[in-house]
């Protein structure tokens, strides 16, 4: 202990004072750097942070692209990323050649869909012919394959046309390593697979006043353009008491005729009673009474999974704490290995606590031998975790699950149909004493919680929800391939396609369309699902009443979300 002494105080209150100034200072300097960031990242530029290069972007339509070609260089070996003419392996000798500094880098399909930055994608076919049309490409033209196109359309986003696209022709590798066209050809990637070894592409002539909407080797060194994930903000809208409907659906590229063709699907193959599809805050599609309220099953655990963020952000949640600081006890006992799980592994379905639930759903015929699965390390869906989690939630906060969904999220973002009274939970409690957190939701109102998620929990001007919770909670805890070694059942099942975040579906299989990327969706049986696509900036919500005894599958519900896309072409 250090004895009191004047200039002793002195120093330690200098020191004190020196070390705050300094801790001021960084932050200064780290909320300015961050200011200056997000200037950087405006409609006219956008700043790849792995590499510090400074692209300019354009608006065109609802969407935001970029206006020059792609170039993070994080390594070059003339395979997967090469830049035109140079055959060697240096990073930086490739990047003084004059080619990369005016042409940029030319990367495999597969690296064209991997090295996107964060809040970007590689166009879909459905983002390109979006973007011929808002170049004035008729559509009947634009859904043609081959060289289509006019003057005006094609001559806008060449180099200095009036769209700001600025397509340089920058040449292209072939599969086995030869370069070609340079000053003569512009050849794109697109998102979308065509079949195991080939993809779409735009091709782009320098003497031609056509588009080619082609296949490409998934091999090939291509240039890329990027598009944002969601649309420029001033097309972003929030609902008032009622959703909007869109008067317009061509602004985002949509067919009106094909859009109303998904009725007769929704009619004739599924069993959907109610439906709505919303494009950036505005409704395309509404079908069913979807004002009605009724029971949704585990879409349930998504909704226990927002309300969590808050709390663990404010501290009053601690993820690490363990059963056994929790006192947590269950019919007949846990073992003592069992109480070692923490919070997160609970909201993970990684406990390792196979104890029955309180109600079915679970996948209880799949459990091990209890003790023999360490906590965090085994995923099994286990309605245990999830009906723990609930009660977690309330022991931690001090509130009732259904009320704080009500003050923290339904009146914020104004539910249209919420009913405190119909909420109730139920279950066995001579099996365990954690009972399930049943809702009862219009399907416009799971409209309102997919559209709250996908504006990254921000309703209007509050954030209702922290973005990183959202950012954390949908993202990947067990893949799709984890998922095939616990359950047997999947490998019969094509229809399967999702990995598991924080009581979220995540799509993650490796057959999916481009447009699920950074996809997930809440599910529940019988056939209730509220999906987030961020890559168009849409949510679907679809509802099966449950008592009427039919349901709508998680195959046909996929198939009307594949007729959806269509609906773009």
């Amino acid at each position: 202990m250090i004895p009191y002494n004047k200039n002793t105080l002195m120093r330690i209150n200098f020191k004190q004072v020196l070390m705050a100034l300094v801790l001021l200072i960084i932050v200064f300097v780290n909320n300015t750097n961050a200011q200056n960031q997000e200037q950087n990242n405006s409609i006219d530029n956008y700043t790849d942070i792995r590499d510090g290069r400074v692209y300019k972007t354009v608006e065109i339509g609802t969407q935001i692209w970029f206006a020059e070609n792609f170039a993070y260089l994080p390594e070059v070996d003339t395979l997967n990323i090469s830049v035109y003419g140079y055959k060697g392996t240096s990073v930086k000798e490739a990047k003084n050649t004059d080619s990369y500094k005016k042409y940029g880098a030319l990367y495999t399909w597969e690296k064209a869909n991997q090295l996107a930055p964060k809040g970007w994608r590689l166009p879909t076919d459905a983002d390109w012919i979006q973007l011929e049309t808002a170049t004035g490409m008729p559509k009947e033209l634009a859904l043609k394959h081959g060289w289509r196109g006019d003057g005006d359309c094609v001559t806008s986003l060449k180099e200095n046309g009036g769209s700001g696209f600025n397509v340089i022709f920058s040449g292209w590798r072939t599969d086995y390593g030869d370069f070609r066209y340079q000053n003569e050809h512009a050849n794109f990637w697109v998102a979308d697979s065509h079949d195991k070894e080939r993809a779409y592409e735009r091709l782009i002539g320098a003497n031609n006043n056509r588009i080619g909407r082609e296949y490409g080797n998934k091999g090939c060194g291509f240039s890329v353009r990027y598009v944002r994930d969601i649309p420029s903000e001033k097309y972003i809208t929030y609902p008032e008491n009622e959703w909007e409907m869109m008067e317009n659906v061509s602004v985002f590229g949509w067919s009106k005729n094909k859009l109303d063709r998904l009725y007769r699907y929704a009619i004739d193959s599924t069993n959907a009673t109610g439906i709505i599809v919303i494009q950036s805050g505005k409704m395309i599609f509404d079908y069913g009474d979807t004002h009605e309220t009724s029971y949704i099953a585990s879409v349930r655990k998504s909704l226990l999974s927002m309300l969590y963020g808050n709390y663990v952000e404010d501290g009053t949640i601690n993820l690490n704490k363990t059963l056994q600081e929790l006192k947590i006890d269950d019919v007949g006992g846990l073992l003592n290995s069992e109480k070692e799980a923490t919070i997160l592994d609970i909201l993970q379905s990684k406990s390792g606590v196979f104890h029955p639930a309180s109600n079915p759903g679970g996948n209880e015929w799949l459990f091990p031998e209890r003790g023999t699965k360490e906590s965090g390390t085994f995923f099994i869906y286990n309605n245990w975790d999830f009906n723990v989690a609930g009660y977690i939630f309330e022991k931690e906060t001090g509130k009732n699950i259904y009320d704080a969904f009500e003050s923290d999220i339904a009146d914020k973002i104004g539910f249209q149909q919420w009913d405190r009274s119909k909420q109730k939970k139920s279950g066995d409690t001579t099996k365990s004493q954690f009972k399930a957190y049943h809702f009862e939701l219009s399907t416009r109102d799971m409209a309102r919680v997919g559209y709250l998620m996908l504006r990254k929990g921000k309703w209007k001007n509050e954030q209702v929800i922290p973005s990183s919770w959202v950012e954390r909670s949908t993202s990947i805890t067990t893949s799709y391939a984890e998922m095939y070694k616990v359950d047997p059942r999947l490998k019969n099942w094509p229809w399967w396609k999702w990995g598991q975040g924080l009581m979220w579906r995540i799509w993650d299989s490796p057959n999916l369309s481009p447009e699920f990327k950074g996809a997930y969706t809440a599910t529940g049986n019988a056939g209730q699902y509220i999906t987030i696509i961020p890559s168009m900036d849409i949510v679907i919500a679809l509802k099966t009443k449950a008592v009427y005894g039919r349901r709508t599958n998680k195959e046909v519900y996929e198939k009307f979300l594949m007729k959806l896309f269509d609906a773009k072409k």
